[in-house]
């Protein structure tokens, strides 16, 4: 059983490295442990500073976004041959000693998708206003799914598999709604566990909570086209699904891009 541990990040060298230090060299169940650092366009040593600290790393030809450079960790992991995947984030909020909390209900095969909860567990320092807002947002994605969700918002969550392959990222900013959403569509089991959270030691901010309620709408209405039938068929067949590929072209090469790669031009 592999474990890929992707690490997307923006001008962190300060942080990078002690966040991969403190990744577990050995987890029961778990054969093998890497660690894939995607540098987003950092004007920094991020990379360098990943590489030194033993992580594999790819890196953004120019600042792409969250939602992108996600996509594109979990693509590489997929193609490393990962069987579970932890996501996290780079500026050492998260504790990874916590990973094989994390992943315990997938290698139990309770869960599909697993959230580490701030709320649930120990929070050093979060500003109100993000707080309430988490708290908010959290609120409305339980209604939507029906689940009781206490921290929508984490950065710190495992996949299985299968979730990572089937689950698509269409948002031009985050990942962290539309994995759940799209997690709870194709009948994943979710489960949340308690982790803990520091203060955040410099670094770039993921950015206002009030940008994750903008993923909502539009996943809703590509869901309604999708159940009519107004969707490309490529897209309405998760594991079929390439936009990834076409969407990197396009930031890194322009939108002539998007033809070459469909002609398998690369």
């Amino acid at each position: 059983m592999k474990l890929v541990v992707t690490i997307p990040a923006y001008n962190e060298e300060k942080t990078i490295a002690k966040v991969i230090r403190e990744i577990p060299k050995k987890i029961g169940g778990i054969s093998k442990i890497e660690v894939l650092v995607i540098d987003d366009g950092s004007a920094d040593s991020t990379s360098h500073e990943a590489r030194k600290a033993g992580a594999a790393v790819i890196r953004n030809s120019k600042n792409c976004g969250l939602a992108f450079t996600f996509s594109r960790g979990m693509e590489r992991a997929l193609e490393m041959g990962a069987d579970i995947i932890v996501n996290t984030d780079a500026d050492l909020q998260y504790n990874q000693a916590q990973i094989p909390l994390l992943i315990a209900p997938i290698l139990k095969g309770n869960a599909g998708l697993v959230l580490g909860s701030r709320f649930e567990g120990k929070i050093e320092h979060m500003p109100l206003q993000k707080r309430l807002g988490n708290m908010a947002l959290s609120a409305i994605m339980s209604f939507i799914t029906g689940l009781r969700l206490t921290d929508s918002q984490t950065g710190f969550r495992a996949f299985s598999r299968e979730a990572a392959m089937r689950i698509n990222i269409f948002s031009d900013y985050t990942y962290t709604q539309e994995t759940i959403l799209e997690a709870h569509e194709k009948n994943f089991l979710i489960e949340e566990v308690p982790v803990d959270f520091r203060k955040r030691q410099g670094g770039h901010d993921r950015g206002d909570v009030v940008e994750h309620f903008r993923e909502i709408g539009p996943w809703e209405q590509r869901r309604v086209q999708h159940r009519d039938g107004r969707i490309d068929p490529r897209r309405r067949d998760p594991y079929a699904d390439q936009g990834v590929h076409v969407r990197r072209a396009v930031l890194e090469r322009g939108p002539q891009a998007a033809v070459e790669v469909g002609r398998g031009v690369q």
